[in-house]
């Protein structure tokens, strides 16, 4: 019987040594596993993220309507609402000799400068007989039709039933006839043509003692 059991102790150790062999070889073999090449990382990491969407051409995208509107700008739209109507698209002055509002005289010399928010200045020179100048100032009111008119108001008295300075026909945007003068009719052919006075233009311009309503 001992003989026996001696002759199976050979195969038992070789079992017991292989098992240990494969038991060691696992770890080692695991160790050895290369890792994942940096640039297949990277790869797989730009494929899984997002692109961020592009608005084409580098333009810059700008959303409208948002700005305010300048002072200046807001000035200007009150200007072209005012009572010009496009008649003074800008400041003008004209020149001329016409009859006088009374006896006092028969003619003066009358530099008229008519501004687009409706104010009007007029320097008024009584030639005969001669005499000291005078300064008027008011609103004007447009009358639209084919030679269009402008009404002359006292500056206090603007109202459409308001007695008038005087009244002009715009002939054309560098010469008015004289229709009226104060409460007289005129019936003789009187002109203001235009001139090239920015002096009294910017004096109008700067006076703030007043102003006139838009219409």
């Amino acid at each position: 019987m001992r003989s026996v059991q001696f002759r199976y102790v050979p195969t038992l150790l070789s079992a017991a040594l292989l098992i240990i062999a494969t038991g060691c070889s696992s770890p080692s073999q695991q160790a050895v596993t290369p890792p994942a090449a940096a640039g297949d990382t990277a790869a797989k990491t730009r494929d899984a993220t997002p692109m961020p969407a592009h608005n084409g051409g580098g333009q810059i995208q700008i959303p409208f309507g948002t700005s305010e509107p300048t002072e200046a700008e807001l000035r200007a739209q009150r200007q072209r609402q005012s009572t010009t109507q496009g008649l003074i698209p800008e400041g003008r002055t004209y020149l001329g000799s016409i009859p006088c509002e009374t006896a006092a005289c028969r003619v003066q010399r009358v530099t008229l400068t008519l501004l687009p928010d409706g104010r009007w200045r007029r320097v008024a020179q009584p030639l005969v007989p001669a005499g000291s100048a005078h300064t008027d100032t008011g609103c004007w009111r447009p009358e639209p039709g084919a030679r269009p008119l402008i009404h002359l108001l006292p500056a206090r008295s603007t109202g459409t039933t308001a007695a008038s300075v005087g009244v002009l026909r715009m002939e054309n945007p560098a010469v008015l006839s004289v229709q009226t003068v104060g409460a007289n009719a005129v019936t003789q052919r009187y002109t203001l043509n235009i001139q090239a006075d920015t002096e009294s233009t910017r004096a109008l311009q700067n006076d703030t003692a007043f102003f006139c309503p838009a219409q």
